[in-house]
């Protein structure tokens, strides 16, 4: 056919999904909510003894309630299994001392959303579960001024990846802030990808325009190790947001679910 130009239609399709319209940060937005309101839902329930597909379930209640539906199966993971990237069994006992991590994102009319929060089973964190979660904290927020229109895809991997490896070497986990082994060590994956009709959308990975919707999630993990001091060992902390990019200020559109270390104890303090 010598006067056909033929093309993938898929690249065309994913430029379009890449810019969501206002209907679809509606959609997304939703979503975003019933995740939100599934992890106050958690805090409510949660305590030392109760397992972990209890708390799965406590979720998928919520979320059934609401029109929603799990975007993908959920990271219930308590104590060791926190530093397992991808733990899907979610059938251990949730212990006093431990952390949770919870990787859970509703879908709500197709679109996507997908939250982590690392919080205390017993309701209050430890001094090294509060140094690592506080570390944490502060790669996602150096990560989430950097998702601006105009800047680089990846420029949040390497905001949040700063200040972890800065973070990390003050603690004594590795030798410096230029030890990028060290780091990849104890931080495995990257901080963000696309959000929309798939968890892990399409998208060109260019520069970051209005109207695209990434996460944010930098994370730490470490499991037992013979060269780790042992107060360090089983502590994984993950914090994951959705970000709309704006003409301005990047807009986190799950700051329904508390993140802030402080903000999770009280709450939980008055739940219980």
């Amino acid at each position: 056919f010598p006067l056909h130009n033929f093309r993938r239609l898929a690249l065309l399709m994913h430029e379009l999904r890449v810019v969501k319209t206002d209907l679809e940060i509606e959609l997304l937005k939703e979503a975003v909510d019933i995740t939100a309101k599934g992890f106050r839902r958690t805090l409510r329930f949660l305590k030392p003894g109760v397992t972990e597909y209890e708390v799965e379930a406590e979720w998928a209640r919520e979320f059934i309630k609401r029109r929603g539906k799990f975007a993908y199966t959920p990271i219930v993971a308590a104590g060791k299994n926190n530093c397992v990237l991808h733990y899907l069994q979610n059938d251990q006992v949730c212990k006093k001392g431990q952390l949770l991590l919870l990787d859970v994102g509703s879908s709500y009319a197709n679109y996507n959303a997908d939250m982590t929060r690392t919080i205390p089973v017993s309701g209050t964190y430890s001094p090294e579960q509060r140094a690592i979660y506080e570390l944490v904290y502060r790669a996602q927020e150096a990560g989430i001024r950097a998702t601006r229109a105009g800047n680089p895809f990846f420029a949040s991997n390497s905001e949040a990846s700063r200040v972890l490896a800065e973070g990390l070497a003050e603690l004594g986990l590795i030798s410096s802030a230029a030890d990028t082994g060290g780091l990849r060590r104890f931080f495995m994956h990257g901080t963000s990808h696309y959000l929309g009709l798939d968890v892990h959308d399409v998208g060109s990975y260019g520069p970051l325009r209005p109207g695209e919707v990434v996460t944010i999630e930098p994370g730490i993990y470490i499991p037992v190790a013979a060269d780790i001091d042992p107060k360090w060992w089983n502590i994984g902390v993950r914090i994951e947001d959705d970000v709309l990019v704006t003409d301005g200020d990047p807009v986190i559109l799950s700051g329904g679910a508390p993140r802030q270390i402080d903000d999770v104890e009280a709450l939980m303090r008055t739940i219980s």
